[in-house]
């Protein structure tokens, strides 16, 4: 959302920011639950081993 829709989060607006994406993922029209979505990125990472090096480079 950050780079797609907005360019730009100032903390004064950050909590409208926030209770937007929520929205969207909870009543709008998502064939996955949130819940679902967590489950496959943890999936995605077990067995991935992500150093201090490769951390600092990115």
């Amino acid at each position: 959302g950050y780079h797609g829709v907005f360019h730009h989060f100032s903390d004064k607006h950050i909590g409208r920011y926030v209770d937007e994406f929520v929205f969207r993922l909870n009543d709008g029209n998502v064939k996955r639950s949130t819940l679902d979505r967590i489950d496959s990125i943890v999936f995605g990472f077990s067995g991935n081993r992500l150093s201090y090096k490769m951390l600092v480079l990115m």
